[in-house]
C-alpha cells in the first residue's frame, strides 16, 4: 500500500498521553506509532507526559523509535503511581520484582478510585494545563490530541481549547463508560463519569473510537454522531524484520500479554492438561511460552493444578520487538481475552501479522471472532466449550506433526491496519480538522 509523505512546512500537534515510553505494555504503542509516522505526513509532534511513575513495565526501547522532530516534555504529578515513584526514590526501594509491583499497582489503584475522580490520573490535570498552557503560547499549536486513557486527560485537552481556542481531538483507545469491570465504587461515580464522557464528547471537535463497539456505545450516550469517528489499532511493519521461524521439533504455543482474570487462562490449561495427561500431546513435543505479566490470579497454583510445571515457560515482560521475536517462534498463537463486547486487545494486529494460526478463546460472536474469521487467521472457539479447545489444539498438534501447520492470512484485511498508513488517515484527520 503506497503512502506518499508530505514535504512541506509542518505544522504543529500538542499530544497529550499519560501512558508513554519508557512506560511500556500496549497501551503505549497507538500514540507512540502515531509519533513516530506523523513526521511523515505534515505533522510535528509534541508529547506532553507525565515523569516516571511506579509502573510495572518499562520499556526503553521505545525510545528510540521516537523521531528527531518529535518533543517530549513531561511533568510533575500528584496521581498515585507518581507519588508512589517519589516515595520508593527517597527511601531507595524502587528495586522490586515487577509482578508484585503490579498487584500493588493494581489494589492501589482500586482503592484509589474511591478519592480521585474522574479516575485515578486527575492528579496528574494542574501540571499538564499548566505546563500545556506555556507550550500553547510558546509553540501556537495547530491542534490539541489527547488519547486514553486515563480519560481525565481528555478535561485537560478541552481546557487548553477552552483557553486557547485551538481545535482539540479526543480519542478514546479503550471504552470508559459502560464497561463492566472498571473500578467505579458507587452509582453516583457512574452518574457523574457518564456527564463528563457526555461533556468531552460534545466539545471536542472530533471524536476517535479505537474499535466499532466503542465508536457505536459512544454514539448511543451522544446526540453528536456526526464528529465520532473510528481508527483502528495496528501493527507496525519495521517491528518485524528480524522474526525468525518457528522450532520444526517442539509444538511451540505462544501467548502475549497479560493473563489475569479478565483474560483467564484456566480453560486452556485444563484442555492442555487433559490432552497431555491422556498423551494425545506428548509431554516432551510441546510448550507454552508467555511473554508478559500475570496480575489478580495465582499463576504458579493454576500451572500446577493442571501438572503443566514443564510445559509453561514464563518469559515475564520484554521490550516489544524482542516479544514479537518470542511469538515469532511459536507454531501456534493463543488468543485470551474478555468477553465483554467493548474490548478489542490491540496485540490482535500483531498476532494477525506474525502469520502464525491463532487459536482464539473467544465469544464466537465477537468482534474480536469476526475480524479472526474475516482474516482467516485461525479458529475461534468458546472458552466455555472445553471439548471444541481440546478439539483444536488436537488439530493443531496433528497438522505441525505432518509438517502441515499453516496460515493464509488475508493480506488485503492486513494491510488494513499497518501503523504508517493508519497515521496517513490521522494526519488527514487533523488537516480537516486544523482547516488546512
Amino acid at each position: 500500500m503506497s503512502i506518499d509523505p508530505i514535504r512541506t512546512r509542518k505544522k504543529k500537534v500538542l499530544i497529550l498521553a499519560y501512558y508513554f515510553p519508557p512506560l511500556g505494555m500496549g497501551g503505549v504503542q497507538r500514540v507512540t506509532k502515531f509519533v513516530k509516522y506523523l513526521p511523515l505526513f505534515g505533522w510535528k509532534p509534541y508529547v506532553l507526559t507525565v515523569k516516571d511513575t511506579d509502573y510495572w513495565a518499562k520499556d526503553y526501547s521505545l525510545l528510540k523509535e521516537l523521531p528527531s522532530e518529535a518533543k517530549v516534555i513531561r511533568t510533575g504529578s500528584f496521581d498515585p503511581l507518581r507519588v508512589s515513584w517519589i516515595l520508593k526514590s527517597l527511601l531507595k526501594r524502587r528495586e522490586r520484582r515487577k509482578e508484585s509491583a503490579g498487584q500493588d499497582n493494581l489494589r492501589r489503584s482500586r482503592l484509589s478510585s474511591w478519592f480521585f475522580f474522574p479516575d485515578t490520573k486527575v492528579g496528574w490535570l494542574p501540571f499538564a494545563l499548566m505546563k500545556g498552557l506555556f507550550l500553547c503560547r510558546k509553540e501556537k499549536f495547530d491542534l490539541i490530541f489527547s488519547s486514553s486513557p486515563p480519560p481525565s486527560l481528555h478535561l485537560t485537552g478541552y481546557l487548553l481549547k477552552l483557553a486557547t481556542g485551538t481545535p482539540w481531538i479526543a480519542d478514546f483507545r479503550d471504552p470508559w463508560t459502560g464497561y463492566k469491570l472498571e473500578s467505579l465504587p458507587t452509582r453516583l461515580h457512574q452518574l457523574l463519569r457518564g456527564m463528563v464522557e457526555r461533556l468531552i464528547v460534545s466539545k471536542a471537535d472530533k471524536v476517535i473510537a479505537a474499535n466499532p463497539a466503542i465508536k457505536g456505545a459512544l454514539e448511543s450516550r451522544n446526540p453528536v454522531r456526526e464528529k465520532i469517528c473510528q481508527m483502528s489499532q495496528g501493527y507496525d511493519e519495521e517491528d518485524f524484520g528480524a522474526i525468525t521461524s518457528a522450532s520444526p521439533e517442539t509444538f511451540v504455543i505462544g501467548y502475549l500479554g497479560t493473563f489475569s482474570p479478565d483474560c483467564d487462562p484456566e480453560p486452556f490449561f485444563a484442555a492442555l492438561g487433559d490432552l497431555i495427561g491422556r498423551r494425545v500431546i506428548p509431554r516432551h513435543k510441546v510448550r507454552l511460552v508467555h511473554v508478559g505479566v500475570c496480575l489478580g490470579i495465582d499463576f504458579d497454583r493454576l500451572v500446577q493444578r493442571y501438572g503443566l510445571e514443564d510445559v509453561v515457560q514464563q518469559k515475564g515482560y520484554l521490550p516489544h520487538k524482542e516479544a514479537l521475536k518470542e511469538m515469532g517462534r511459536a507454531s501456534l498463537l493463543l488468543l485470551v481475552t474478555s468477553d465483554h463486547p467493548l474490548v478489542f486487545p490491540a496485540k490482535i494486529f500483531e498476532c494477525l501479522r506474525l502469520g502464525k494460526p491463532i487459536l482464539g478463546l473467544v465469544n464466537p460472536k465477537s468482534q474480536i471472532a469476526a475480524l479472526l474469521n474475516r482474516a482467516r487467521a485461525g479458529e475461534v472457539v468458546s472458552p466455555e466449550d472445553q471439548a471444541g479447545v481440546k478439539r483444536a489444539l488436537t488439530s493443531y498438534f496433528s497438522a505441525f506433526e505432518k509438517g502441515e501447520l499453516a496460515c493464509n492470512t488475508d493480506q488485503e484485511v492486513l494491510q488494513e491496519f499497518e501503523r504508517r498508513f493508519l497515521t496517513s488517515k490521522l494526519a488527514s484527520l487533523f488537516d480537516r480538522v486544523a482547516g488546512r
